[in-house]
């Protein structure tokens, strides 16, 4: 690790731990990149669990690794012995709030489960997901470029494998099915107050959604999901806007397994000079 090269498998971590206590600013960066490459064996043993920054980084080590339910009890104990370890308390909310309302809908809860994905992606783990995109794009399209992070870098599978067991039965299903949803590439037909017409020019669906309708024209075209919520589909994203142009290179790089950099370097391209077009995404939602 650059900041603490000391920590090695049998060293004594007791200094090293007192000297991460004292500044919670390298405690949070060093804690963010033992969740990016998690500690061996060794060192995770050498540990004093005494120390609420020793916890911290053990919870962060097996988050990093997919076990979000024991780091969750690891971040616990931190607070338990240190109740304003901020990098902690963090977590801990993060961890709390895929425990959803019991008495919510499903459509309600489903909006906050995309939220938590979200979060999830910018987890030290997985930033680096949507900065690979975006390097590959223009920034102005990361909100849309995480969006296809989620999906095409299965995100949402992690998320199940890692925090599923918090999960409710209905919103594991419903994520699931959020993993066989296609990116497809959708045109406007018309719009009516806060409804949108669509169609993949295989059939048409009409959308009751607060902002897409005041953002959007007759023969606009968005690639997007459509994601179900429970009652019906909706965009819980942020789509991309093509050029109409170049509706015919985009249904080609849909033709087969999307691949994630190829869509984000179609936005990096101009458009063709006679369209007058340019790549852009729907403001964030």
């Amino acid at each position: 690790m650059s900041e603490f090269p000391s920590l090695s498998e049998g060293a004594d971590l007791s200094e090293v731990i007192a000297s991460l206590s004292r500044s919670a600013e390298v405690l949070a960066r060093v804690a963010d990149e033992v969740e990016r490459e998690p500690l061996p064996p060794g060192l995770l043993k050498a540990l004093p669990r005494t120390e609420p920054a020793a916890l911290l980084l053990a919870a962060r080590s097996a988050e990093g690794e997919g076990r979000s339910f024991e780091a969750a009890g690891l971040v616990e104990e931190a607070l338990s012995l240190d109740p304003g370890l901020e990098p902690a308390r963090r977590d801990a909310e993060e961890y709390a709030a895929c425990r959803t309302d019991p008495g919510q809908g499903l459509p309600a809860r489903a909006a906050h489960l995309f939220r938590q994905l979200t979060v999830y992606l910018y987890r030290p783990a997985r930033r680096h997901l949507v900065g690979e995109l975006v390097a590959r794009s223009v920034r102005v399209a990361e909100h849309a470029l995480a969006d296809l992070a989620l999906f095409e870098r299965d995100v949402v599978g992690e998320f199940l494998d890692a925090r599923g067991e918090w999960l409710r039965e209905d919103e594991v299903a419903l994520l699931e099915s959020w993993r066989r949803t296609p990116l497809r590439l959708w045109e406007v037909l018309g719009v009516a107050g806060r409804e949108i017409t669509l169609t993949d020019g295989t059939g048409e669906v009409t959308l009751t959604d607060e902002l897409l309708p005041a953002q959007a024209l007759p023969g606009d075209l968005m690639l997007t999901r459509l994601l179900h919520d429970g009652t019906g589909p909706r965009v819980f994203g942020h789509p991309f806007k093509v050029d109409p142009a170049r509706r015919d290179e985009m249904l080609a790089l849909l033709a087969g397994p999307v691949d994630p950099v190829a869509i984000a370097a179609f936005f990096r391209r101009p458009a063709p000079p006679a369209s007058g077009g340019s790549p852009t995404t729907v403001p964030p939602r």
